[in-house]
């Protein structure tokens, strides 16, 4: 799912979120947030902005039918907009959570809906240093582009924790429920004309991610980056890398990092993971059908073709390996792991030149492996294979 990069959780978000708890202040009145937050909200040079009158309730500050409309012509509405518990100290706002109902934007014919959007802990210098935010939530979100359906999402959330400097050093992200309709993937309608022959008439799927920076010793470990769909299947990917210290950060953080930067930054391990969940099955089956075979038939031929296939990467044993791993897979459809286990960290940068001179040497230097079809573990559903942690 590909989202519109001009929504970045939509205009008024940005806007709102731009600076993200510092220490906690005395109780703000009405018109100290009211102050604070037109000062933010004007940072946007060319926005123009509707607050109202805030009342003071049990749960807060509260403004109606709040309007903002950017500089670059989007325009978000929020119907209800509560801070709870707000403090203001100087030009900082922070509050113990700032919830937003009813949420709707439109920006060059895209248009977003959320039936609420929630802050936990955010805290808004209106500078680049001192903001920060715990956690955000949003609910029954649905997303349009321009002449296409929408693309609808139960919930996304973002958490955020091992704070140093107001920079969180981990982060677990969860998008659930995103309904997809097969015929509006792809422009002419092919994928989706495929997927619902398959027996797919809507994708609903999920992703999520999780992973932590430690700069004492510049390991950054990938827990997850996992995608997963209803009677589909699940991809997950996971690893670690070395020598992301702060230092380097900073280079990376450049516009045009320079190349040495790659040279430190080292991969120690890494997996690739597929669970099928019907799909592999779905696809052997209608492809059988479309040359007229039965589907042991077909796979037959598949895998029998497999070295043949496989001759281009050019090592032997590693061929061997892949397809043996591929052929168990594809006769019982269960699960499949590719594996990176170097001896020691391999620099980005080596892995690169490798991979341009001497790619056939990759498996090797990788120490790469294909595991088909492992047990599952209880409490893991991707598997040992999965976890390189």
């Amino acid at each position: 799912m590909t989202i519109s990069s001009r929504w970045s959780l939509t205009v008024a978000v940005v806007a709102l979120t731009a600076g993200l708890a510092g220490p906690a202040f005395s109780a703000a009145t009405p018109e100290q947030v009211t102050a604070a937050l037109t000062k933010l909200l004007s940072e946007d040079k060319g926005a123009t902005f509707a607050l109202g009158e805030p009342t003071q309730s049990d749960a807060g500050v509260v403004y109606n039918n709040v309007s903002i409309k950017s500089s670059d012509g989007g325009e978000t509405k929020i119907e209800v907009l509560t801070f709870a518990n707000p403090t203001v100290e100087g030009d900082t706002l922070s509050a113990d959570s700032l919830l937003a109902e009813n949420v709707s934007g439109t920006d060059k014919g895209d248009k977003f809906t959320a039936s609420s959007l929630e802050l936990t802990a955010p805290v808004f210098t209106g500078k680049e240093e001192g903001n920060r935010v715990d956690a955000v939530s949003i609910m029954g979100i649905s997303i349009a582009q321009d002449g296409k359906a929408p693309v609808m999402i139960d919930s996304a959330n973002v958490d955020l924790s091992d704070f140093a400097s107001d920079v969180p050093h981990a982060i677990d992200i969860s998008v659930e429920g995103i309904d997809v309709d097969p015929m509006a993937m792809d422009e002419g309608g092919q994928m989706g004309a495929q997927l619902k022959a398959m027996g797919y008439d809507k994708l609903t799927l999920g992703f999520y991610g999780s992973g932590s920076l430690d700069e004492a010793t510049g390991d950054l470990v990938l827990n997850e980056i996992t995608i997963d769909g209803t009677d589909l299947g699940t991809v997950t990917l996971a690893g670690t890398f070395g020598g992301l210290t702060a230092d380097v950060i900073k280079d990376l953080k450049q516009p045009n990092p320079p190349q040495s930067v790659f040279g430190k930054v080292t991969l120690k391990q890494a997996s690739v993971y597929y669970g099928d969940a019907s799909l592999a099955g779905r696809i052997i089956a209608e492809q059988a059908k479309q040359m007229g075979q039965e589907p042991a038939a077909f796979v037959g031929q598949i895998t029998g073709a497999l070295p043949l296939l496989l001759s281009s990467i050019g090592n032997q044993p590693f061929q061997d390996k892949l397809a043996q791993g591929v052929t168990t897979f594809l006769k019982d459809p269960k699960n499949l792991t590719i594996t990176a286990k170097p001896a020691t960290p391999i620099a980005l940068m080596e892995l690169l030149s490798t991979s341009q001179t001497a790619p056939q040497t990759l498996p090797d230097v990788l120490k790469a492996d294909v595991i088909a079809n492992q047990p599952e573990a209880e409490d893991d559903e991707t598997g040992d294979g999965a976890d390189v942690n």
